[in-house]
């Protein structure tokens, strides 16, 4: 069996107290420089690896945050994860990932698995803004908690976008395109998110097409429901100029169901999306789409939390961001391009 190097062994190949090695390998200051190099070219030589559950009992942290998804396999996920871990990583701290498969009951179990975890702090996109309240305020009344694109609770800090803005560059671009009768493709408005959306997409559409309200399609942010939702539509007469889609892989699933059914995009009906993932433009054609600026979103949540864990009890912070309009062929009227 392998011996297992120990804090004692890095001592006695280094010439020094077992101490001094402790003081070095947890960052302390104070310590001779020309020891400090003996020590850590000790441990580096004989591959000693600091125990982090001891270290951690010492220093009553873990090093670790916790990140709770609805759903993984929303290309918009994968990205904030990445954005996440390389901050975290930057920051000291390791992430500890899990999917809640946009279940509430789930979500819920996986909040108190990571509290056992004793993890230093928690970021969350929640499955529903309502349903998810509860345990996201239990899960805060133990350590620092930042919602992440999603919320639940207002008086939480948060990190999202700037719901308002985007949809109002996204109805300014069809309006300089001459649309003027709109369906909208969206999930439940137990999603934060989606509920914002809508509402924006009201405001700014219905003054411009009052039947609108008749031609909503309420399901969620799946490619399967944009599939069923566009058939719903093409079932319609006449077709609207335009269905507008709540994410990507809603409107994904509504460009395959119109291409099935032979009807040109954007010549007889034109199709958006939002969040701007990889999908938006592996489809045939290229979305439009508000592209969300997952790295700032990912970083400043991290920076967020990794404030509320230093300094306890400070009052709530919020940041929206701004997205950004992205025009492609799937919304671009011939000799229309703005």
């Amino acid at each position: 069996m392998s011996h297992t190097v120990t804090i004692r062994d890095v001592a006695a190949a280094a010439g020094v107290s077992i101490a001094t090695v402790s003081r070095v390998l947890s960052g302390m200051d104070g310590v001779n420089p020309e020891l400090a190099a003996r020590v850590e070219a000790a441990a580096t030589r004989l591959g000693y690896r600091a125990n982090r559950v001891a270290r951690a009992l010492r220093r009553q942290s873990t090093q670790t945050v916790g990140l709770v998804v609805p759903d993984i396999t929303n290309p918009f996920f994968p990205a904030i994860v990445q954005a996440v871990e390389g901050t975290l990583r930057n920051a000291g701290f390791s992430l500890l990932l899990c999917d809640a498969g946009n279940d509430v009951v789930a979500e819920t179990e996986l909040l108190g698995n990571l509290l056992a975890h004793q993890v230093d702090g928690l970021l969350i996109s929640v499955c529903d803004r309502i349903a998810s309240r509860h345990a996201v305020r239990l899960a805060a009344s133990h350590l620092p908690v930042v919602q992440i694109d999603r919320c639940a609770l207002a008086d939480m800090p948060y990190v999202g976008l700037d719901q308002a803005d985007a949809m109002a560059q996204l109805a300014g671009h069809l309006r300089a395109q001459d649309y003027r009768t709109f369906a909208y493709i969206t999930p439940h408005t137990g999603i934060s998110t989606g509920k914002e959306r809508l509402e924006e997409f009201m405001r700014h559409c219905e003054p411009l097409d009052p039947g609108v309200g008749g031609r909503i399609y309420t399901g969620d942010f799946s490619m399967d429901w944009g599939y069923e939702a566009a058939q719903r539509i093409i079932a319609q007469d006449p077709l609207p100029d335009v269905i507008v889609c709540a994410n990507d892989l809603i409107a994904v699933g509504a460009v395959q169901a119109l291409r099935e059914a032979r009807i040109d995009i954007p010549g007889q009906i034109a199709v958006t999306g939002f969040d701007d993932t990889v999908l938006a433009v592996a489809t045939h054609p290229q979305l439009t789409t508000i592209r969300q600026p997952l790295g700032e979103l990912g970083r400043e949540a991290v920076s967020m939390l990794c404030a509320a864990i230093a300094q306890p009890g400070e009052p709530p912070r919020l940041a929206v961001l701004r997205g950004e309009l992205i025009v492609r062929g799937s919304s671009r009227r011939h000799g229309l391009d703005r």
